[in-house]
C-alpha cells in the first residue's frame, strides 16, 4: 500500500466548561450541530449534554431512571432539526427531547438495537444486536418505531464481540455504516439505502474469518496481537481522506488513508506523540476539519504537553476535557 501525506494542519481548542449538572465522564458520541457539541457518555455517567460552540454548558437531556424521559443505558443518540433523540438499550426505547431538553416523547421498539439514525425522510434506521441467529442487521421503522423493512442479514453463529465507536455515521458522501472487526464499510443514502461499499484489505494482518463470528472467543484461544482492526467507524475529512482508530490488540494507530487509491499512512500512539497528534478522533465536519478530545490524562503520555497553552492546561487541569480542532487544507 503507498503512503498517503496528510498536509500540516491549523489548530485550535475549545474548552468544554462543564457544570455540576451538565458533566460527562466519558465521551463516547460527539455531534456538532446548529452550532452546539452533543456528547454521549454511553455507561459511565450514562447521559447525554450539549455545550456551545465556544464550549459553554448549554444542557442535558433526560437522567438515569426508568420512568417517562429517563434511560437507563443511553447506548445512542442522533440530532437533527426535530430534536435530540437517545437509543436506551436496557428498556428498548427510544426518548425524544427538544433542543432545551424538554421531553417531546418516547416510543419502544420491538428488538434489541444499539445504533439509531434519523433519516431523510422522517423514519429510522436502526442497527440490531447480534445474538447469533441470522437476524437483520439493519432494521428500518417509520416515525412511530413500527418496523417496515430490513437488510443486510447478520451470518449465522455471529455475535460480534468488539464495540464499535459510531455504528452509523454522517458524511456528505452519505450515512456510513460499520461494525468491528468487519472487512467493509456500507455508505447509505439519505433515506437509508445501501449504496456502495468499502472494502478494507490489512493483507497479513487481516483478522481472521472465524474471528469475524466471535471475535471474543477467537481471542480467548489466540493470544495473537498480530491482527489489525478498526476501533471506530472510520471519518471521512475530504475529497478521498479518511481517518480513523486502529487497534492490534496492543498498540493503537491512528490511520489515514484513501480507499480509491489504495494510499494509507498510520502513527502509532507512543510517549513520543505530539499532543498536536490526532489521537482520539470524534468527527468531522467533511471540509477538511478532523476534532479529536484531549483531556489531562495526556500529560505524562505526550512528549509536548508542556506546551499547550496555559489556558488549555489549567482547563485541564481542572478537570475539564478540551476539543483539539486540525483544520487541514487539501
Amino acid at each position: 500500500m503507498k503512503l498517503i501525506t496528510i498536509p500540516l494542519s491549523v489548530t485550535s481548542f475549545v474548552i468544554l466548561n462543564e457544570r455540576n449538572d451538565i458533566m460527562f465522564s466519558c465521551a463516547d458520541k460527539i455531534i456538532e450541530y446548529n452550532n452546539k457539541y452533543y456528547i454521549l457518555d454511553q455507561s459511565s455517567l450514562r447521559t447525554v449534554v450539549s455545550f456551545k460552540k465556544d464550549g459553554t454548558s448549554d444542557t442535558k437531556y433526560g437522567r438515569v431512571g426508568q420512568g417517562p424521559g429517563e434511560y437507563v443505558f443511553p447506548w445512542d443518540m442522533d440530532v437533527d432539526e426535530t430534536g435530540v433523540y437517545v437509543l436506551d438499550t436496557n428498556s428498548k426505547k427510544v426518548i425524544h427531547y427538544n433542543e432545551s431538553g424538554n421531553l417531546i416523547g418516547e416510543w419502544k421498539i420491538p428488538f434489541w438495537a444499539d445504533a439509531i439514525k434519523r433519516l431523510k425522510n422522517g423514519n429510522f434506521i436502526f442497527n440490531t444486536t447480534p445474538d447469533g441467529t441470522q437476524t437483520p442487521s439493519l432494521i428500518y421503522t417509520d416515525s412511530l418505531m413500527n418496523p417496515i423493512q430490513h437488510s443486510m442479514p447478520y451470518r449465522e453463529n455471529y455475535v460480534g464481540g468488539y464495540t464499535t465507536g459510531g455504528i452509523l455515521r454522517n458524511s456528505d458522501l452519505g450515512l456510513c455504516f460499520y461494525r468491528s472487526p468487519s472487512d467493509s464499510l456500507a455508505i447509505l443514502d439519505e433515506n437509508g439505502q445501501v449504496q456502495t461499499f468499502i472494502v478494507f484489505d490489512f493483507l497479513n494482518k487481516s483478522v481472521p474469518q472465524i474471528a469475524k463470528t466471535d471475535y471474543m472467543a477467537f481471542r480467548q484461544n489466540d493470544r495473537s496481537t498480530d491482527y489489525l482492526y478498526f476501533v471506530n467507524n472510520p471519518i471521512h475529512v475530504a475529497d478521498s481522506v479518511w481517518i480513523g482508530l486502529i487497534e492490534d490488540g496492543h498498540n493503537q494507530y491512528t490511520i489515514a488513508f484513501n480507499p480509491f487509491n489504495n494510499k494509507c499512512g498510520a502513527k502509532k500512539f507512543t510517549k513520543a506523540s505530539s499532543i498536536y497528534d490526532i489521537i482520539e478522533p470524534m468527527f468531522s465536519d467533511s471540509k477538511g476539519t478532523i476534532v479529536s478530545l484531549i483531556s489531562g490524562e495526556l500529560a505524562g503520555m505526550c512528549r509536548d504537553y508542556e506546551l499547550l497553552p496555559d489556558t488549555i492546561i489549567d482547563a485541564l487541569n481542572d478537570g475539564n476535557r478540551v476539543l483539539l480542532i486540525n483544520k487541514f487544507h487539501f
